[in-house]
């Protein structure tokens, strides 16, 4: 090869180029390159948007998860309150029947009024309704309604119930209707 032709062409290992092909390849070079980053760009900025889908995906997800949750609690709360509304209409009936059990003298209706009282305390029974414990307790303003009071010589009887007038009524930790009592004070 001549000097002329070496000047034209360079050299690379096992190819012959002329320096416009040389100078040609490096301008595509540096146009797929600059393409290359442009591309790299739009996959980060792509990837950086795809992410924030994705994080709103989850927060929605979770913000289903929690309206569900508290739609449940709702309901349940909203049928509990109506179990209670209907068992503390029934409460008073207990005393109404347990009255008319003391005053009929007739022992077959007497018998009767029993058999009712104890089917409606059943019923009570049925929804976890319980008896709120007042004779002999310490009087719990949270569990008992103190109607009288009754003097006592016993320091140990204070603040005890001594009569109930009304039995309390609880569901759960919920209470129907609070026991109506005397306390010795």
């Amino acid at each position: 090869m001549d000097d002329k032709t070496r000047e034209r062409t360079r050299e690379l290992p096992g190819i012959e180029l002329s320096q416009e092909d040389y100078k040609a390849m490096q301008n595509q070079i540096a146009a797929v390159t600059q393409q290359l980053s442009v591309a790299q760009a739009i996959a980060a900025k792509e990837r950086a948007r795809s992410e924030e889908l994705s994080n709103l995906v989850n927060r929605m997800q979770a913000d289903f998860d929690n309206y569900r949750k508290r739609n449940n609690d709702t309901g349940k709360k909203l049928k509990e309150d109506g179990i209670c509304a209907v068992l503390e209409k029934l409460i008073p009936q207990l005393d109404v029947l347990k009255s008319a059990i003391q005053s009929i003298t007739d022992e077959k209706v007497a018998e009767g009024v029993k058999m009712i009282y104890r089917h409606l305390l059943e019923i009570l029974t049925s929804f976890g309704v319980e008896e709120i414990p007042a004779l002999g307790q310490q009087f719990d303003p949270n569990l008992h309604n103190a109607v009288m009071q009754t003097k006592t010589n016993d320091p140990t009887k204070v603040n005890m119930i001594v009569e109930v007038y009304n039995k309390g009524y609880k569901l759960g930790e919920r209470v129907l209707r609070h026991s109506v009592v005397r306390v010795a004070n």
